[in-house]
């Protein structure tokens, strides 16, 4: 039986991509952000379910330790906040991937010209390449996606 390419889903299960604004949110936020964090709990019951599919990236969880490390008292807090955060991801069925690579961010770079922040290309060309229809987001600059990948929240699945 031939490899299934990561372009081609399975079925029918919507595939999304979630950047680190949702990982966080998911993580290390949920007391400041319960509205957001609720929100993402409920979406991520729904991928664990099976109800539809959620990746995310190295880089997403690079991100996350950042944010961890950047936000805690201290070094020592801070480390252990971060790994408990990825921890935490990483017990769920989010798949991750790996950080695409400087040729697909060329060749791909046309596609996602309009994406203003560039550090944000990278997630929308990996959501992109691994079939995803969203990019899961609370990162108000996904919004001008090019039609090939369609911007969410996370209260855009519980309903």
């Amino acid at each position: 039986m031939a490899e299934r390419s990561p372009l081609e889903p399975e079925d029918e299960t919507p595939r999304l991509y979630l950047d680190s604004t949702v990982l966080i949110a998911y993580t290390l936020t949920r007391l400041i952000e319960k509205e957001r964090h609720a929100d993402v709990v409920a979406m991520i019951e729904k991928v664990n379910a099976g109800e539809m599919v959620a990746l995310t990236s190295f880089y997403a969880l690079h991100e996350v330790l950042v944010f961890a490390l950047r936000n805690a008292p201290g070094l020592d807090h801070g480390i252990r906040l971060g790994k408990d955060a990825l921890l935490q991801i990483l017990q769920t069925e989010i798949g991750v991937l790996p950080m695409v690579t400087r040729e697909e961010r060329i060749l791909n770079a046309k596609t996602f010209s309009a994406v203003k922040d560039s550090s944000d290309v990278a997630h929308a060309v990996s959501a992109y390449l691994n079939g995803c229809q969203f990019l899961v987001s609370y990162d108000g600059h996904f919004e001008d996606l090019p039609p090939v990948l369609e911007w969410k929240r996370p209260k855009d699945f519980i309903g």
